[in-house]
């Protein structure tokens, strides 16, 4: 099955960059469709959402209760149950790794066999190489277990940024192919796509504040070409 053909744009975004990928992916979605403010550093909803709309995109306006910053925002329990059906998701379709697999186990495969190696040479159960190579092929099934995406996650992703790499260079983009673009590529797509809205939001320092719009910004040509229909 194609996953990247099928694959919501805050999905990609999880996929890409977990939680916070799939937040700025909404939010950009969110701003595109006229239904969001902004003022350093905080955002507030200022119209009615449209129904054909994403699950996390839903989350993140009803969670806008005034004006609020994007990393509170990305905390609010609605949002963070939205973000674990999103993962979840993602976990059923085999493309991230579940928190038991990507956490407990390799914890579990690098720690116990040296703790173990030493009792169970000495009862004569194992040779002092057997037992270190052993170790080693764990701790490298450990480390292959760590990343968040499996490999056909990984392989997803990269046909979708082959698919839709070309989006930032669109001069109109309906509001989902936004959030396919910052889903895809993060900061950079924010910065040619909407760059004020980005900085006076507060999203491209990971939530924090941002409290002024960065003057380069302001004299790119992706800047200067996407000021008046982004903003």
């Amino acid at each position: 099955m194609d996953d990247a053909g099928t694959l919501a744009a805050t999905e990609i975004g999880w996929l890409r960059g977990g939680n916070w990928g799939a937040v700025i992916a909404g939010l950009a979605m969110l701003h595109t469709r006229g239904v969001l403010a902004t003022g350093v550093g905080r955002i507030r909803r200022t119209g009615s959402l449209p129904q054909d709309v994403e699950p996390l995109e839903r989350a993140l306006y009803a969670a806008l209760y005034g004006s609020i910053g994007p990393g509170e925002l990305a905390r609010q329990k609605r949002v963070q149950r939205a973000l674990r059906d999103v993962r979840q998701s993602l976990a059923e379709r085999g493309l991230v790794r579940t928190s038991s697999r990507r956490v407990l186990m390799p914890v579990l495969l690098a720690a116990l066999p040296p703790a173990l190696l030493p009792k169970l040479v000495t009862a004569g159960l194992v040779g002092v190489t057997e037992g270190l190579v052993a170790i080693v092929v764990l701790v490298g099934i450990a480390v292959w277990l760590l990343p968040r995406r499996t490999i056909a996650g990984t392989r997803a992703l990269t046909t979708a940024r082959v698919r839709y790499g070309d989006l930032v260079e669109r001069s109109q983009l309906e509001p989902v192919e936004v959030g396919l673009a910052v889903a895809l590529f993060g900061t950079p797509a924010l910065q040619a796509l909407m760059p004020r809205f980005a900085w006076d939001a507060g999203l491209l320092d990971g939530g924090r504040s941002s409290h002024h719009l960065d003057s380069r910004l302001e004299s790119s040509p992706w800047g200067a070409n996407t000021n008046s229909f982004w903003n």
